[in-house]
C-alpha cells in the first residue's frame, strides 16, 4: 500500500491524456482505489454518478470536504484531515483535496501512531500518562518504564491506575487493545 499524496500523484498522471471530463474522474477513483489499498474508498462529492455501486458517503466525508472549502476561503487554517472510529476497534483517516473543479476524499486505515495520539487526547490523558502510555505501546514492561520516566514502580502503577480509570479498561491487554485498535 502506498501513501495518498504518492497515489494521488501517480493517479493524476496516468489519467491525465483522458479528454472525457467524467471519464477522467471515473478512471481516477478507479486508479485510486488500486494504488491506495483494496480496503480504501475514494468519492468525489460534486458528482453523485462516481458513487454509483460504492457504500454510501459518510458524513465525515462531507466534513472534511467542508473543511477544506473553509481553508480555500480564508476561514478556518486547520488541514482538511480527519480520524472516524468504525466498528471492531478500526479508526480510519479522511483526507481531501482538488481534483479539478471537484473535490476527492479518500479513506485510509489511520496508523498505530496516530490512534495514540488520538486516544490520549478523546480521553484526556496527562503528559506524564501519554509518555507511560507510549513506553507500553512499545512493549516495556513496568520496570523498564519507571527507569525510562525516571520514577518508582509504584508510581507507574498510580499512573497506570489512573488510565484504567479514565479509559474504563481492566487490564493492560484491554487498554492497549483499545489504543491500538487491535
Amino acid at each position: 500500500m502506498i501513501g495518498p499524496a504518492v497515489a494521488w500523484e501517480r493517479v493524476v498522471r496516468r489519467c491525465a491524456a483522458a479528454t472525457d471530463a467524467r471519464a477522467l474522474r471515473l478512471s481516477v477513483l478507479d486508479e485510486l482505489r488500486r494504488a491506495i489499498g483494496f480496503d480504501a474508498y475514494a468519492w468525489l462529492l460534486t458528482d453523485p454518478e462516481t458513487t454509483v455501486g460504492c457504500a454510501p458517503v459518510p458524513a465525515g466525508a462531507y466534513n472534511v470536504a467542508a473543511q477544506l472549502v473553509a481553508v480555500e476561503a480564508g476561514v478556518d487554517q486547520h488541514p482538511p484531515v480527519a480520524r472516524v472510529h468504525l466498528s471492531d476497534g478500526l479508526w480510519v483517516t479522511l483526507r481531501t483535496a482538488r481534483l479539478g473543479t471537484d473535490i476527492a476524499v479518500t479513506i485510509e486505515e489511520t496508523s498505530p501512531a496516530a490512534r495514540v495520539s488520538l486516544f490520549t487526547r478523546a480521553f484526556g490523558l496527562s503528559a506524564r500518562e501519554t509518555e507511560l502510555l507510549g513506553h507500553l505501546v512499545r512493549g516495556s514492561d513496568t520496570r523498564a518504564v519507571a527507569a525510562r520516566m525516571f520514577l518508582s514502580e509504584h508510581t507507574v502503577q498510580d499512573h497506570l491506575k489512573s488510565i484504567f480509570a479514565k479509559t474504563s479498561a481492566r487490564s493492560r491487554r484491554t487498554l492497549l487493545a483499545r489504543v491500538l485498535g487491535v
